[in-house]
């Protein structure tokens, strides 16, 4: 089992235990499951697609494809840029 150590201010140890005491839990059990929660989120932010060999390099061979213009894109680049109008 790993084990974490903090320094901290008295005031945010003051103001961890009263919002452990409001919970009903211990320091330890509010600093781990906020810091749990904290990181789940965090990993959600950041989506994870998993693909097979196949779909993985059929991803990759379109990303090295060259880009193919369409009418829409020539329009776009044709266009003159906001800071020179």
């Amino acid at each position: 089992m790993g084990q974490v150590n903090f320094r901290m201010t008295d005031e945010r140890l003051a103001l961890i235990d009263r919002a452990a005491a409001i919970r009903g839990v211990t320091r330890t059990e509010f600093v781990l499951r906020s810091s749990e929660a904290a990181a789940i989120e965090t990993l959600n932010e950041r989506p994870v697609i998993a693909l097979d060999d196949e779909a993985y390099d059929a991803f990759v061979a379109a990303l090295d494809a060259p880009v193919q213009p369409n009418n829409r894109l020539k329009e776009r680049f044709a266009r003159r840029p906001l800071w020179e109008r």
